[in-house]
């Protein structure tokens, strides 16, 4: 693995919203011996098959797994991550929203979730600092955003569609022993252009998948629903 390289791994089917991400993305400032690799899925099955691509075919120790209606607008993000994950080298994946335990149906949005602190800081002065600041150790992140420094495949053989790959792979990130992170962010650090969800057939398919496989690491007792 290059450990002076990180990749973005972007899944994308409108060309509007990738090159303003791929925007936000160029204005970071980031350490002067670190490269930056963008890598664009188009046509992607599913997100697990999307991110396997793209992982496999990136040596980069640091891999960014984005929307394509993110945008990063914390110019420090890479110097960030880079330093929490070098905090602890048990920290294998880090996100921006998260659920401190996983609600026992499943689905984060029904439990509280972490992200922002109280204090709100304008900017333009902000600067993030693991010593001062600080992160939760969550349960599960929301995709809109997840970076790993170690490469764990994602469960394409389960999750064939756009739901679960997410809290998914921060379950197999837990199995392996790594934990998973959500920084708190005195000011939001991305900005995301989310649309409603439309389909919520396929998504109860998959949470359904997902307590078939994960039920027994859950922190919270449930029944199958």
């Amino acid at each position: 693995m290059n450990e002076k390289k990180i990749s973005f791994i972007i899944c994308s089917n409108d060309e509007f919203f990738f090159s303003e991400c791929v925007r936000y993305i160029q204005r970071l400032i980031k350490p002067e011996d670190i490269e930056i690799e963008l890598i664009e899925i188009r046509e992607a099955s599913s997100m697990t098959a999307g991110y396997n691509e793209g992982m496999q075919s990136s040596d980069a120790k640091y891999k960014v797994y984005m929307h394509q209606d993110v945008f990063i607008r914390n110019k420090y993000f890479i110097m960030d991550i880079m330093n929490i994950f070098k905090e602890d080298n048990k920290i294998g994946l880090i996100g921006l929203v998260g659920s401190l335990v996983l609600p026992a149906d499943a689905v984060m949005w029904y439990g509280e979730r972490v992200a922002f602190g109280s204090e709100e800081v304008p900017v333009e002065n902000y600067r993030y600092s693991v010593m001062e600041d600080g992160y939760w150790e969550v349960e599960a992140v929301d995709g809109l955003l997840m970076v790993t420094q170690y490469d764990v495949p994602w469960r394409e053989d389960l999750f064939d569609g756009w739901d679960y790959y997410d809290i998914s792979q921060c379950f197999e990130m837990k199995r392996r022993k790594y934990s998973v992170v959500v920084p708190l962010q005195k000011e939001p650090w991305y900005i995301h252009d989310d649309k409603e969800i439309t389909n919520l057939w396929n998504h109860d398919k998959y949470r359904r998948r997902f307590l078939e496989e994960y039920t027994e690491d859950m922190q919270v007792t449930i029944t199958k629903g």
